[in-house]
């Protein structure tokens, strides 16, 4: 017996539309008849309530974006190389087109399905330009860049820009916002409301938006806004990512402490390495430092300012999407652990003396790689 569809949409493609595993013309099509299809629309939010009551919400901090793929550009996924190119020649910044191209793919900037927003402006910065990078910016922001004669760089959903804004809405709600483009700022009118852009999928020079419009789609990707000048004196003004919406689970904050003594380690290792010693008083002549002891040893100041960035680089993690996982903890490791101990044959630790058994890479008591010959 055959399922029953709606608007021609089986129900097999839909549970994997809510699912999140339907293929991209899958999506798109529930998505055009979204926009038409009240029935379609009322099962969506049937189910989207139903997750709601099994307290299946959405992760509590707003991620992100930053490895988001910057693409959509004339069938090759160049648009943020574009936006550089014509940045270098509006700088007057002599170039080969080909070893740009070469070098953003040999340092990983160029992947084949685009560029990650974190390396927007890479290539500017080889060329000796200043870039600073920024999510959560505003209107506000991009005017006083231009009023500095700085050049702008922003990440936006090309489809939310150019296309439907209707069917863009509704793929915002059920897929997510998806920054997939990148266009140059060229001049910003408050009085007429209106954001003029160079387009690197666009055949004109320039293209003139409503704020409004370009707002939309500038959203998705967090309001990102990078910005390039030659000033090499600008002051500096740091604009660290808001991590106050992240809350960490109890065993990640345990995780602080591991992670402040050991770069504190890695610090001391270095400084040795430069010829360091320890000194009662910092003395950079002699190369001396009251901070070459033992972490245990550290001043209380000097131990919470590693506990902050151990911190904030676990909420960081995070915040750009991802999930901190114990080994043990995964699906996949423990059937693996349960196949190895199902053999007859013990070895142990040379650390630690636990138990192991044949072909597993870490000691699971003490964390020791075993590097063993099983054979």
């Amino acid at each position: 017996m055959k399922k029953k569809s709606v608007n021609n949409i089986s129900a097999e493609v839909l549970a994997a539309f809510l699912d999140g595993n339907a293929t991209a013309q899958e999506s798109k099509e529930i998505i055009n008849a979204l926009t038409e299809d009240a029935e379609l629309r009322e099962l969506m939010h049937i189910s989207q309530s139903v997750d709601a009551e099994l307290g299946l919400k959405p992760d509590e901090c707003d991620f992100l974006p930053m490895t988001a793929m910057a693409a959509t550009c004339n069938e090759e996924n160049y648009c943020c190389l574009e936006c550089e190119k014509y940045i270098l020649r509006k700088l007057h910044i002599e170039f080969n087109e080909e070893e740009l191209l070469q070098n953003a793919v040999k340092n990983g900037w160029q992947k084949e399905d685009g560029t990650a927003l974190h390396n927007v402006g890479r290539h500017l910065e080889s060329k000796g330009l200043v870039v600073t990078r920024q999510y959560n910016a505003s209107i506000s922001d991009i005017a006083n860049a231009l009023n500095e004669d700085e050049c702008i760089i922003v990440a936006v959903d090309g489809g939310e820009l150019l296309g439907n804004r209707a069917e863009e809405k509704i793929e915002d709600l059920l897929i997510g916002q998806i920054p997939d483009h990148t266009v140059v700022v060229l001049s910003l009118d408050e009085k007429s409301n209106t954001i003029t852009l160079f387009d690197p999928n666009s055949s004109n020079a320039a293209d003139t938006f409503p704020i409004e419009q370009f707002k939309d789609a500038w959203n998705d990707s967090k309001n990102y806004l990078v910005t390039i000048t030659s000033d090499s004196m600008k002051t500096y003004t740091p604009k660290p990512i808001d991590l106050s919406d992240v809350e960490l689970t109890e065993d990640l904050n345990e995780l602080r402490e591991a992670i402040a003594e050991n770069a504190h380690e890695i610090w001391a290792e270095n400084r040795q390495a430069e010829g360091w010693t320890y000194g009662p008083q910092r003395d950079d002549q002699l190369k001396q430092t009251p901070d070459m002891v033992p972490y245990s040893q550290l001043p209380e100041g000097e131990k919470e300012y590693d506990r902050e960035m151990a911190i904030k680089t676990i909420k960081l993690l995070k915040k750009l999407g991802y999930d901190l996982i114990k080994r043990e903890e995964t699906e996949l490791y423990k059937v693996l652990k349960q196949r190895i101990q199902d053999s007859d044959e013990e070895f142990y630790c040379r650390r630690c003396g636990n138990v192991i058994y044949k072909h597993q890479v870490f000691c699971d008591k003490c964390g020791l790689e075993l590097k063993m010959d099983w054979e």
